[in-house]
């Protein structure tokens, strides 16, 4: 009989739990949904917010926490529907016409991307992130002089902005403004000195206006701070060979060959020439030799 009255109880328990959201009113479910995502419980933020809007679907800000939420989870159609709504509610808040145009460039939609970032900027011209997001949608189009202009704005309203400056440097290398890209990409190092992809860019340009001892040095300090990045590798070796230091030409190659071999067997192949052309063994045919060796050995 005991049990029977355990088990009764705790099915009422189960039973009384279940319709716990369901007996709060939408505004208590946007906040208990708040206090959750600022406690990082985003499963347990999402189900609020969802009973907040299944509640009341004008709530436009559990909308825009949604969206939020699911961009964070990485689940970019929900954010883009969940934003969707939000905009239609608050069609004047410019964060979340940025938020959406950003869960549209996640999700592959360029167009829809720029037509709502275009909005956000539109309703806040002062926000620089926007401007930086908007300037590189169209780089990526290739609209060069639009992309110049919305960064340039953006390296104005935010000058500590190092990433700014980089993605300026870009747009005017793509513009073949090289000059300008040097002046853009020496600010970005001077804010941050330490993001790889700085020094590799800067050492871009360098290559092509022929500096060679500027490109080395530009190099040299992304591989130091990017050991694996592959293509800094190659660049440094062709510039050490133009720079007749055909020892480090060979190292430097040797060891983009030792990153990209098993991915990509065919430029591996490609650098092994390059290597054998200055005189010097390739990596993978150093792995050959030493395997072999260690056979025999195992074979006495």
């Amino acid at each position: 009989m005991k049990l029977w009255t355990s088990l009764a109880c705790a099915l009422a328990l189960c039973v009384a739990a279940a319709p716990a959201l369901a007996d709060e009113s939408a505004g208590a479910l946007h906040k208990k949904g708040m206090a959750l995502k600022n406690q990082g419980k985003d499963d347990e933020a999402i189900a609020a917010f969802e009973a907040a809007v299944d509640k009341d679907p004008r709530l436009g800000m559990s909308w825009a926490s949604l969206g939020h939420l699911y961009k964070k989870k990485k689940d970019y159609a929900k954010a883009v529907a969940a934003y969707e709504k939000a905009v239609e509610l608050l069609p004047k808040d410019d964060v979340v016409w940025a938020n959406l145009g950003m869960a549209y460039f996640r999700a592959g939609k360029d167009d829809e991307a720029m037509v709502a970032l275009k909005k956000a900027c539109h309703l806040n011209p002062k926000d620089a992130e926007v401007r930086n997001n908007v300037g590189t949608l169209y780089r990526k189009k290739g609209e060069y002089g639009k992309a110049i202009f919305q960064l340039e704005k953006a390296t104005k309203l935010a000058p500590g902005e190092a990433a700014y400056w980089s993605n300026l440097g870009i747009a005017y290398r793509n513009a073949d403004r090289l000059h300008d890209a040097v002046t853009a990409y020496k600010k970005a190092i001077e804010l941050d000195d330490t993001v790889p992809d700085f020094h590799f860019n800067i050492g871009a340009v360098y290559r092509r206006q022929e500096e060679v001892e500027l490109a080395i040095a530009s190099y040299e300090r992304a591989v130091s701070l990017a050991p694996d990045k592959s293509e800094a590798w190659w660049d440094l070796g062709h510039m050490y060979r133009l720079n007749h230091e055909d020892d480090k030409a060979v190292n430097a190659f040797n060891t983009y060959i030792e990153l990209v071999e098993e991915k990509n067997p065919d430029e591996a192949k490609k650098t092994a020439d390059e290597v054998k052309a200055l005189g010097g063994t390739p990596a993978n045919e150093k792995k050959k030799k030493s395997s072999k060796k260690k056979s025999k050995k195992k074979a006495k």
